[in-house]
């Protein structure tokens, strides 16, 4: 696994947690990455147009966005004053450097307020979540740290995926629903986004990310056993004026299996989200081994 051990380590990866308290009652969305992302790129836009440009901005069709934003799994609407909030904010590969100017948006931010109410908050805190702990500022990793390479042995593991976020994947262009995605398309979305943001936001090398798609395990036999569900979700579009699907698959996979040499890139999956509208925080899961 040369090829993906060096795009890890070269792959900056910040994640920051922060925190902040209501400062009157308020009504906000079950699901809140659609607002979290709306009211950040009004802070980023009016701080910094090139920050904003290419967080937000349109790029090349290809181009994945290099930042998620994940809310907690906090999903009530009814907000008391003083209560306390918490989301993350993940920036990947060259956008890392943004970080001073998203903390002044963050800043700015406050005065914006969130939902439609516009509802004021004061910023706590913004520490960094490092392997095994959490920092308090700014504190980038990169994206080796956080997964474990293992010899290409054929043994058998047993692990499980508990989507935490509804998880949009397509299959022949129509969203997933009826079942859980097996390893085989797990590895094909997991690689496709790993190489395309080590193209475009983190070393453009043909040959090393071709290397990368080559080194993709060849599974051996394994069982699936899946509990999961398909959790619709809407967000209001202000671009299309209209309210767009934002639903996906939640609930719990396990598999069993001579899949051993799986586990790594199951671990940048679960780092970096897999599947659509990734940047609204969709597409987490746990990985449990």
């Amino acid at each position: 696994m040369q090829a993906l051990t060096l795009l890890a380590q070269q792959c900056d990866l910040l994640k920051l947690r922060i925190y902040i308290q209501f400062k009157q009652d308020t009504v906000l969305p079950a699901f809140k990455g659609s607002m979290l992302h709306g009211w950040l790129g009004h802070a980023v836009k009016h701080i910094d147009e090139r920050a904003f440009f290419a967080l937000y901005g349109e790029h090349d069709n290809q181009q994945p966005k290099p930042y998620i934003i994940c809310p907690n799994e906090d999903h009530k609407t009814h907000w008391q004053a003083q209560e306390i909030y918490y989301f993350d904010i993940v920036l990947i590969g060259q956008v890392t450097k943004l970080a001073p100017t998203l903390l002044k948006a963050i800043d700015y931010g406050q005065a914006l307020g969130f939902g439609s109410q516009r509802t004021p908050f004061s910023l706590i805190s913004v520490s960094s979540l490092l392997p095994g702990k959490s920092k308090a500022g700014i504190h980038t990793t990169s994206l080796l740290d956080w997964i474990t390479i293992r010899p290409d042995v054929y043994e058998q593991r047993e692990f499980a995926i508990n989507f935490i976020t509804p998880v949009r994947l397509k299959v022949h262009g129509k969203i997933l629903q009826k079942q859980a995605p097996n390893l085989t398309l797990l590895l094909k979305q997991i690689s496709r986004r790993f190489s395309q943001l080590c193209q475009f936001w983190v070393c453009d090398e043909p040959e090393l990310i071709k290397a990368l798609i080559q080194e993709l395990p060849v599974l051996g036999g394994y069982e699936q056993n899946e509990h999961i569900y398909f959790e619709n979700w809407e967000r209001y579009s202000l671009k299309d004026k209209r309210q767009l699907p934002f639903g996906g698959l939640k609930g719990q996979v396990s598999y069993f299996g001579e899949i051993a040499q799986v586990l790594p890139w199951l671990q940048i999956g679960e780092q970096l989200n897999i599947g659509g509208k990734t940047t609204f925080g969709l597409g987490k899961y746990q990985l449990i081994e």
